[in-house]
């Protein structure tokens, strides 16, 4: 069996990189470290959002058998919670 030379075969394919590279495993597990902690915040965003939207969602389905809902003077209501979920999930 002839014997292969890889330095050979890696300088006459070296042109081809495909787009990747190599890194430090601390460099590694800094880039998880960010995702853990990113994770983390995105969870914790959407516990708050859960606590906007929720208490709203529930109360309509407590009175799902009414045919009409009264609720007058809404509009202000409506835009903090609006504001509220946004700043959130923009902010």
């Amino acid at each position: 069996m002839k014997k292969i030379n890889f330095e050979e075969i890696i300088n006459e394919f070296d042109e081809n990189d495909f787009g990747f590279s190599t890194t430090t495993e601390d460099e590694y597990n800094s880039v998880l470290s960010e995702k853990e902690e990113t994770v983390e915040m995105y969870k914790e965003r959407l516990a708050k959002v859960e606590k906007i939207i929720l208490p709203f969602l529930t109360q309509l389905l407590k009175t799902a058998d009414q045919p009409i809902i009264k609720w007058p003077n809404r509009k202000k209501v409506l835009e903090e919670q609006i504001e509220k979920i946004l700043n959130l999930t923009r902010g």
